[in-house]
């Protein structure tokens, strides 16, 4: 290919290149001037080719000059432009030119690395628009972004507004970046840089930021308590939406900057502040404190407050974080504890507080007055030294069923010091509190009362209670009920009374239950336990049910009192903790607890029936590659597809898929016929693990390896079993994977 003139002369020195053109000249201008002469004086003279040799030597020089200077500008041009390419090309970001036609002149090599087009994919912006924006309606609301900005950019002389933009890249990944341009005139005219800065990481990385920022607002705003945080000056930074309510504000953003002074409890402003300083200066926690506060109302409640100061990356104090729960009703609960303790020492019954060998802790003054004794002989005492009708040898019996019943009722006697007795009602109550028991009692002069005990006794189980009630009389006919019971049950009063309790039947218990349950009623007073009942629309549920017996003054039945709970949720939860227990909470397939208990049953059942079991001990092969390069989650998910396909390859419900953790899995085989029927179930699993997973947008490829252990063939006991079939495991290991060995003896 012929190189275009100019590139010759810029090779050649100046006088070359000025020589040429004397040369030139003469050569093209002495011909002339002699034609001239010949044709003026019909001759050629010397004069005329002197004077035609200087004009053309003139000429030349004027001329190679002006050629000279304009190779310097191309040379010079040339050179910038090799260092702008050069420039552009190690600018480490993708960077494209653009011309005022929309064609695209030039692509460094990180626009080409990083998205994958080149200047033969896209040599037009049109191009480029269709391949990078290939969604129209996005690429339509890019394209409008780009042309305001471009139009603000060109009035104003302002400089290119970037934004951010999803780009579809040649290899099909998407980027996100941020997009900015800027004009290359007067030097280059109609001539735009584009630079396109890849924020993908970044991007990912403020999207983690925020969910992590997320996750934890959102467990501040789920605790159960207040929580803030002020900065050195004891300005508010920010708090809960619980905070923000005790602050009379509509959100946590209308606290941030705030002063404890400028709240409704500037009252305690000063007070406040001397903590937050106090805990910022000795960089120790201040906690579990009790201190006022004013509510917006004017009303004054109690905090029970913690705070301990906040550090920054450099270990440097920037605030203090604050947390309290409201403790006014606690407070209040002191209060009247006080207050029954008051009442107690008042009271014209006697209370008695015992230990766990029955001596006497507490008593108030009643007692003391009741029995004769003084407070400090009463505190040396025990229940059998004043009643005639309870031996000493009868405590741990009647302290263990006061732990059983939590409180027992009784009538007995009592004597006084004197000697004489009196009838007393007797309600002890077990209490357990801070690894100390108890047993609180209170006795009763019922001497005068007698003939209204029924009454008073029904009153006082039916309506002192918040559990659904039932009373019925000595024929089980229902003559009462309370709200709780309607709640429960769907059953008002007009439904129930003059109806036995037979209404409430599910039909679940057979006759034998509902005998033996009266019969422990008729023998002791007393049954409890759960029972399965209907309610009024059909439902089924399961309720705690107590039955008391009330007898009369002749020790006869005259009703019975019920009281009731619904269980429902706490036998839910129960079911829940029992699933828990014993499934891997990844995959829902049984864990170790369970496969072990499922193979001891199985092992028993192959035993008696003298037949075979078999056990697959599963690891997956180039799994954790899976983890290391796409992360846990990705992990996660293939396990629970791993799982899913296993489940499949097992057809039979006596079948067990277990997982034991990690990538282990475990295969109960319960019952084969033989060795062939185990090889066949682990060929299937191996083919069926093969074969690719697609989880969210990768394929992933990985295999097993699987090892069998046969009862009885190789072993006889589940530990043994397990052990060899994990031995077996390792030997398809050392076979390079993806398959599986019978557990074979060492050679």
């Amino acid at each position: 290919m012929k190189k275009p003139l100019i590139y010759y002369l810029q090779d050649k020195k100046k006088h070359h290149v000025w020589l040429a053109a004397v040369v030139l000249a003469t050569l093209l201008t002495l011909p002339i001037v002699a034609g001239l002469n010949f044709l003026l004086e019909n001759r050629v003279t010397a004069h005329f080719l002197i004077t035609g040799f200087v004009a053309a030597i003139l000429v030349a020089s004027v001329v190679s000059s002006l050629i000279i200077y304009f190779l310097e500008l191309l040379s010079k041009a040339q050179q910038d432009n090799l260092h702008l390419n050069g420039i552009i090309n190690a600018c480490p970001v993708p960077i494209a030119i653009n011309d005022a036609a929309n064609n695209i002149l030039s692509l460094n090599s990180e626009f080409i690395k990083v998205f994958g087009y080149t200047l033969h994919d896209i040599p037009t912006i049109q191009d480029w628009w269709l391949k990078a924006y290939p969604n129209a309606d996005y690429r339509q609301s890019v394209i409008d972004a780009w042309q305001i900005r471009m139009q603000i950019m060109l009035a104003t002389g302002e400089a290119f507004n970037s934004f951010e933009v999803k780009i579809h890249c040649k290899n099909g990944q998407i980027k996100t970046v941020l997009a900015a341009a800027t004009p290359l005139e007067p030097a280059i005219q109609g001539t735009l840089l584009v630079v396109l800065f890849d924020i993908t990481e970044n991007t990912q990385y403020v999207d983690d930021l925020l969910e992590s920022r997320n996750i934890l607002q959102t467990i501040i705003e789920t605790i159960p308590m207040r929580v803030f945080w002020k900065d050195l000056d004891s300005r508010y930074l920010g708090c809960n939406s619980a905070f923000a309510r005790d602050a009379d504000l509509a959100s946590p953003n209308e606290i941030i900057g705030k002063l404890d002074s400028e709240l409704s409890w500037h009252a305690q402003a000063d007070l406040y502040r001397a903590d937050d300083r106090a805990v910022m200066q000795t960089r120790t926690p201040k906690l579990a404190y009790d201190e006022p506060q004013t509510t917006p109302d004017g009303q004054t409640i109690w905090l029970r407050t913690s705070k301990t100061t906040l550090y920054d990356n450099q270990s440097e104090v920037i605030g203090v974080l604050g947390v309290y729960d409201d403790i006014t009703e606690r407070k209040k609960i002191e209060k009247e504890l006080w207050l029954t303790k008051t009442m107690l020492d008042s009271s014209k019954k006697a209370f008695y507080r015992l230990d766990a060998s029955g001596k006497i802790q507490y008593v108030n003054d009643h007692a003391c007055r009741a029995l004769g004794y003084s407070r400090a002989e009463l505190l040396n005492m025990h229940p059998w030294d004043f009643d005639p009708d309870f031996e000493a040898s009868a405590w741990p019996a009647a302290w263990q069923k006061l732990k059983t019943d939590i409180t027992v009722n009784f009538e007995t006697r009592h004597r006084r010091r004197d000697g004489s007795f009196f009838n007393v009602d007797v309600i002890r109550s077990y209490i357990a509190h801070n690894g100390e028991e108890f047993c609180f009692s209170i006795a009763q002069d019922i001497t005068e009362r007698k003939r209204i005990e029924t009454e008073l006794n029904i009153a006082a189980t039916a309506f002192e209670s918040q559990e659904g009630m039932v009373i019925t009389d000595a024929n089980t006919v229902i003559l009462k009920i309370n709200h709780s019971f309607t709640r429960i049950t769907g059953f008002t009063s007009n439904d129930v009374v003059g109806h036995k309790m037979t209404i409430l039947k599910s039909g679940i218990h057979d006759a034998a239950f509902y005998a033996d349950m009266w019969a422990t009623v008729f023998k002791t007073g007393f049954w409890q336990g759960e029972i399965w009942n209907r309610r009024k629309n059909g439902d089924i549920y399961p309720e705690w049910l107590t039955i008391t017996a009330v007898k009369n003054t002749y020790g006869q039945v005259s009703h019975y009192v019920g009281t009731i709970s619904d269980i429902t949720s706490r036998k839910a939860i129960e079911a829940k903790i029992q699933h828990m227990a014993h499934y891997d909470a990844l995959t829902d397939l049984p864990n170790r607890i369970l496969l072990t208990d499922r193979l001891h049953q199985a092992l028993a059942q192959v035993r008696r029936e003298k037949s075979k079991l078999g056990l697959m001990y599963l690891d997956l092969d180039k799994f954790k590659p899976v983890n290391d390069n796409l992360g846990h989650d990705i992990g996660d998910l293939l396990l629970k597809e791993v799982a899913h396909r296993l489940q499949k390859c097992m057809k039979r419900e006596s079948d067990t898929v277990s997982r034991l953790g990690g990538d282990e899995f475990v295969i109960l085989l319960a019952r084969i016929d033989n060795d062939q029927e185990a090889a066949d179930a682990a060929n299937n699993v191996v083919k069926t693990l093969n074969l690719p997973f697609e989880i969210k947008q990768h394929t992933i490829h990985i295999s097993s390896s699987v090892g069998i252990a046969i009862y009885p063939t190789h072993a006889l006991d589940v530990e043994t079993l397990m052990k060899l079939a994990d031995n077996a495991m390792y030997q398809a290991k050392d076979a390079g994977g993806s398959c599986f060995r019978l557990y074979q003896l060492p050679l």
